[in-house]
């Protein structure tokens, strides 16, 4: 235990800045539990303050969610993603697929079994590093960054689990031309609404989809395995 709970704080404190996150629904792993699996996140749209367009992007990723305890859950995750910053007063990029990653924590507020209500509260840091791209003979770097705190209410009805509720982030667009000053860039919203679903395929395999709105236009698929 001591071994799993200091490589998760390594992750923690190591991991680079990562792009809006999703909030993994309410389904936690009981203490000493793991769940793995793929999700595709794809961010539609999600604006930045005025004269900087919006961002849009596409993620694939590894996730990991560990039981710390029966209520506290680590979640992780890594994999690629690119980023397009479109229209405002600065030139479109369209950056190419490079890493990507995540982290956080979720914590099993309220869980009543006769009614199938839950509540979950996280937090989740989520980051892309996209390729640098060369425009017109000038060089642009950048990264998308993401803190969020999201809260989340459930009603289980047999294998289907519906969800929904909110968040509050600080989502920033940062990047450089020709290794110049860093300009960081504010959302033009700093929370929204979330809704999404769990659905036991199997005791063991949850599908999980869910979509984000008002600060982003966004929506994440998985499939995962529990054991």
């Amino acid at each position: 235990m001591r071994k799993i709970l200091l490589s998760l704080l390594m992750i923690c404190f190591s991991a680079p800045s990562l792009l809006a996150a999703p909030a993994y629904g309410t389904d936690l792993p009981a203490k000493g539990k793991m769940r793995v699996g793929y999700q595709a996140n794809v961010v539609i749209k999600h604006e930045l303050k005025e004269g900087y367009g919006k961002i849009d992007s596409l993620q694939h990723y590894y996730d990991v969610s560990y039981g710390v305890l029966d209520w506290f859950v680590f979640d992780g995750k890594l994999g690629i993603g690119d980023t397009n910053r479109k229209g405002g007063n600065v030139p479109d990029v369209d950056y190419g697929y490079s890493f990507a990653g995540g982290y956080g924590f979720r914590l099993r507020l309220y869980d009543n079994k006769d009614s199938g209500i839950k509540v979950v509260g996280g937090f989740h840091h989520i980051s892309v590093h996209p390729r640098d791209e060369d425009i017109g003979g000038d060089r642009y770097e950048s990264f998308l960054d993401d803190w969020q705190l999201d809260l989340l209410c459930s009603k289980k009805f047999g294998r289907f689990t519906p969800y929904a509720g909110g968040k509050a982030s600080v989502f920033e667009h940062v990047y450089r031309v020709n290794k110049g000053d860093r300009k960081r860039v504010s959302p033009k919203y700093n929370g929204g609404a979330i809704a999404g679903f769990d659905f036991n395929l199997k005791d063991d395999i949850t599908v999980n989809v869910e979509g984000r709105f008002i600060d982003e236009d966004a929506v994440s698929a998985g499939i995962y395995y529990s054991f």
